[in-house]
């Protein structure tokens, strides 16, 4: 009886105690994003930090402040050219709006040979839409530097005040490990899938090249539906400029087929399965992690699911959600 009453207690407990938290993460949102994107940041920094000390032989301080403008240079020249190639292709909006005007009336004609009445004026009353938003985006870049800003700021202090004499808790290392690691293999099977996938728009000179294999880099992040979003972006444009002719059915192809391959043959032997997490886990813990925390939170789902996982292993009463986020039946009740 006594048995069965500890349970039902710890039960409750832990539910009231995940409905509090999620309810204090999305209050704090605004504060805790940039902190969680700069532990993120100071995993990638401390390898590069430790390099540029040893290497060049000089103060940490120095090699920290390289590091950090280093990065900020490339991150700043990233989002420089994407506000270039989005301004570029609101200057030939022009012709794109003209052929797919065409191309609807195009539509609308065959459609009435069969007797089939479908409006499609309400597309041709989006396009001048699109000028405000890709405007309005460029907007939101800059303003992604001045968070971003905040986020090397954190990172900063978390570098600064790391205190090699003092010695790391095995849980600690362990989280450190895991993320650093996901982060690594994640960024350059990322990395690889978005040349790849440049490369091929830029074979077949579509707009936007360079923008859509950097958010392929980006998207790679959110797992399963991501790359699905990284094949779909691009589509619009190539449809754009060639309609349904070979060139859109081939770049649709290529582009599903490099990403098939890196993210169900390559990546799995790479990667393994490193973090411990179960497929649908991790989806229930996308959904999750994106209805708190939007966006943002689909990114960083995986890494602090597998966080999340390592503490709770850790807590007696908590054990047995970590062996479901693994796709194990729990040897034992909550």
């Amino acid at each position: 009886m006594k048995d069965s009453y500890a349970k039902t207690n710890n039960i409750c407990l832990v539910f009231l105690t995940l409905v509090t938290a999620t309810g204090t993460l999305i209050y704090t949102k605004p504060v805790l994003l940039p902190l969680i994107f700069a532990i993120f940041v100071y995993s990638i920094l401390t390898p590069l930090v430790y390099n540029i000390q040893t290497k060049l032989k000089i103060p940490k301080a120095l090699a920290i402040l390289g590091a950090i403008v280093l990065l900020w240079l490339i991150l700043t020249s990233i989002v420089l050219i994407f506000i270039m190639s989005v301004e570029n292709f609101v200057e030939g909006m022009p012709k794109y709006k003209d052929s797919l005007v065409k191309t609807i009336s195009f539509v609308e004609l065959k459609l009435a040979q069969f007797h089939i009445d479908l409006e499609l004026t309400k597309i041709r009353e989006l396009m001048p839409k699109v000028f405000t938003y890709a405007q309005k985006f460029t907007g939101h870049l800059l303003s992604f530097l001045g968070n971003l800003f905040l986020v090397f700021i954190f990172s900063i202090f978390m570098l600064t005040g790391e205190n090699k004499s003092s010695k790391k808790s095995r849980l600690l290392n362990e989280i450190i490990q895991k993320i650093s690691s996901y982060i690594s293999s994640k960024f350059f099977l990322s990395l690889a899938t978005g040349v790849i996938v440049w490369v091929i728009l830029l074979a077949f000179n579509i707009e936007l090249a360079f923008i859509f294999g950097l958010l392929t880099i980006l998207l790679n992040f959110i797992p399963t539906i991501g790359s699905i979003f990284a094949i779909a972006l691009p589509l619009p444009i190539v449809f754009l400029q060639y309609q349904f002719s070979w060139p859109f059915f081939i770049v649709l192809i290529l582009t599903g087929l490099v990403q098939f391959v890196i993210g169900n043959v390559i990546e799995p032997k790479i990667m393994g399965d490193s973090m411990d997490l179960h497929p649908i886990a991790v989806l229930i813990c996308l959904i999750f992690w994106g209805l708190v925390w939007g966006i943002p939170g689909m990114f960083l789902a995986v890494p602090i699911t597998a966080i999340l996982k390592i503490i709770f292993a850790r807590i007696e009463a908590t054990q047995p959600i970590a062996e479901v986020l693994a796709g194990r039946i729990p040897t034992r009740g909550l």
